[in-house]
C-alpha cells in the first residue's frame, strides 16, 4: 500500500504533468492558427492600403456588401 509521502509525491507529479499538458496544448493551438493569424493581419494591411488609395483618389466611401 502507498504511504502518505508517496501519495503526495504522485499528486505533485500529476500537477506538474497537467501544467505541462496545458502549456503544450496552448503552444499547439498557437502554432495551428499562426497561418490564419498571419493571413488576417495581411488582409487587414491590404484593406488599410486600399482605403488609403481610395482616399487619395477622392473616393469617400464604398459599401462592401457580399454578393450572397
Amino acid at each position: 500500500m502507498l504511504d502518505t509521502n508517496e501519495i503526495e509525491q504522485l499528486q505533485e507529479e500529476i500537477k506538474l504533468l497537467e501544467e505541462q499538458l496545458r502549456d503544450r496544448k496552448r503552444e499547439l493551438n498557437q502554432k495551428r492558427y499562426a497561418g490564419l493569424r498571419a493571413a488576417m493581419e495581411a488582409r487587414k494591411d491590404a484593406d488599410q492600403l486600399l482605403n488609403e488609395e481610395l482616399r487619395a483618389l477622392g473616393v469617400r466611401r464604398i459599401n462592401w456588401q457580399p454578393l450572397f
